[in-house]
């Protein structure tokens, strides 16, 4: 039993050495992959032709009315609110402005590059109600659906360290992700995550307003309700 024991180990170990070559030993062939994943696969380097296509080029042309990730279209509904020409009409967002970064330099900026009107928090409370309510919960309680499901660590827009923070800081944060949020920069326009910024700012009022702060009408309307 032993001997056949010795007789496998050997046969096994000739293997691995056969397969796996001696460490530190170079040779001019290309090595052996027992499991390549995604290190071989067919592809055209950028500029090479091809025999598949027609034209012989393997690029193709992009598809009409593709629109590059990042780039801004003409007739943004933020457009007509931008202060100062601060939001460009077309080109890519990928300027450091504080428009495209939430920060001045090295720091966070407060303010919101555009007019806050109703339309944009209209907007705002869309793309909230899109992007962010499944976590943080319809007025920033950190309360959302996925919190029922194990989704630890969702940060609550009604904290006073978050409703101290910057607009910048905000919108930095929607952009890039923080902890086990992640960055919806890529998928939010800049325009949509200042308007989302902008709304987070009304829910914070709304949910921390003293009365004294109110309108008369606002009052008058709750204490009618009372």
């Amino acid at each position: 039993m032993l001997r056949y024991f010795f007789i496998a180990f050997i046969l096994i170990t000739v293997a691995i050495v056969s397969l796996a070559g001696f460490r530190g030993e170079k040779s001019s062939q290309p090595p052996i992959q027992i499991f390549p994943d995604m290190k071989v696969q067919p592809r055209y380097d950028p500029q090479h032709t091809s025999t598949f296509f027609a034209d012989g080029s393997a690029a193709r042309v992009p598809v009409s009315g593709t629109i590059p990730l990042g780039y801004t279209l003409p007739g943004s509904f933020l457009q007509a609110g931008a202060k100062n020409g601060t939001i460009q009409p077309t080109g890519f967002a990928n300027q450091p402005d504080y428009y495209n970064t939430g920060k001045i330099g090295d720091s966070y900026g407060d303010g919101f590059p555009i007019d806050v009107t109703e339309a944009v928090l209209l907007r705002g409370q869309e793309r909230f109600n899109i992007n962010c309510a499944v976590c943080h919960g319809k007025v920033g309680l950190a309360n959302g659906i996925t919190s029922k499901y194990g989704i630890a660590a969702i940060a609550n827009l009604q904290d006073d360290r978050i409703r101290s923070m910057p607009d910048g800081q905000l919108f930095s944060t929607l952009t890039n992700g923080k902890n086990t949020m992640g960055a919806y920069g890529p998928q939010i326009a800049v325009d949509d995550r200042w308007a989302i910024v902008a709304y987070v700012r009304a829910l914070q009022k709304s949910q921390g307003m003293k009365l004294t702060e109110l309108s008369a009408d606002k009052k008058k309307e709750l204490e009618s309700k009372q």
